[in-house]
């Protein structure tokens, strides 16, 4: 049986009038108009009687794109495959209602809507997922030590997996205080111009803190420039193996082995660092790592 290869563009859009629901602010303070402005929050708020007033609305856009194929190999010759690769995007204004740690719950300025469009917290730009299963060529009917005691003991396993390899979804450079006095959760601070990817990048400085300024007096009085989900965890790289055998007792008795590797090679896939600039020791510096490799063994007697 040949393999069969599937694959396709994917252009999903939010075509909806009330389009995607986000958290959105009412009289809110309007930014002050330079360095010199004095004039408090409530002078600058539309309805000073009131204070802030926070309303769920469908004013927010999204859209997707990507390229994804698939090949697969039905079991032929001991061997069966799966394997999908997925190149996309995902950009939006606000990932969701109540956002996970990471992405923004309330625009910096509620009168400009676009500085918050960007990456998707859920976006991952590359993913690659093979998984297999292949019965060992040891055994009775098997190219291999097919005959005698020893096809016995050394037929029917099969060996499996799953290997994974996908970039890191997008994370936001931590807030700064409401710096702009815009009563609001926090203000952007600015970009620079360098790219937040250091040129030998390590677990110490996984990002370059030279791409973010949170200094800048400017900050007192207009939003920062950088943009939303700008910085990129770590990715993904990881295979799980196993290894398995049927032993049959008798009729309709049958012992199931299974030794199972998860994370195999022990290869570390690293959290994410702090994203607060404002800590120049700890910004970029990698603690910590996911689960390391894990082994289980599993019997099954089944009557």
């Amino acid at each position: 049986m040949a393999p069969q290869i599937l694959g396709g563009f994917v252009d999903r859009r939010a075509h909806d009038s009330a389009g995607d629901f986000r958290i959105y602010i009412f009289n809110q303070p309007i930014l002050k108009t330079g360095p010199t402005d004095s004039r408090t929050v409530a002078q600058r708020t539309p309805w000073p009687t009131y204070g802030r007033l926070q309303e769920v609305d469908g004013l927010d856009n999204s859209n997707y794109h990507a390229l994804s194929t698939k090949l697969t190999q039905r079991f032929h010759k001991g061997l069966t495959y799966m394997i999908g690769f997925t190149w996309s995007k995902a950009i939006d204004g606000g990932s969701a209602i109540r956002t996970n740690s990471g992405d923004t719950l309330w625009p910096v300025n509620a009168y400009n809507l676009r500085a918050e469009r960007g990456l998707s917290q859920f976006s991952v730009g590359r993913r690659f997922v093979a998984s297999y299963v292949y019965e060992l060529p040891f055994g009775p009917c098997k190219p291999v030590a097919n005959t005698g005691a020893i096809s016995k003991i050394v037929g029917v396993w099969q060996l499996g997996g799953i290997v994974t390899l996908a970039d890191g979804a997008p994370v936001n450079v931590a807030q700064l205080g409401d710096t702009a006095a815009l009563n609001t959760l926090g203000n952007q601070p600015d970009a620079t111009g360098i790219s937040p990817i250091p040129a030998n990048r390590s677990a110490a400085q996984f990002w370059n803190i030279a791409a973010i300024n949170v200094t800048s007096p400017e900050l007192s009085w207009r939003t920062g420039n950088m943009g939303r989900n700008t910085l990129i965890r770590p990715g993904t790289r990881q295979g799980d193996l196993s290894l398995a055998r049927n032993i049959r007792i008798r009729e309709s008795h049958t012992l199931n082995f299974r030794l199972e590797a998860f994370n195999s090679t022990n290869h570390p896939n690293w959290n994410a660092p702090s994203s607060d600039a404002r800590s120049p020791a700890t910004f970029g510096v990698i603690t910590g790592a996911r689960t390391m490799r894990q082994m289980q063994l599993a019997l099954k007697y089944t009557f």
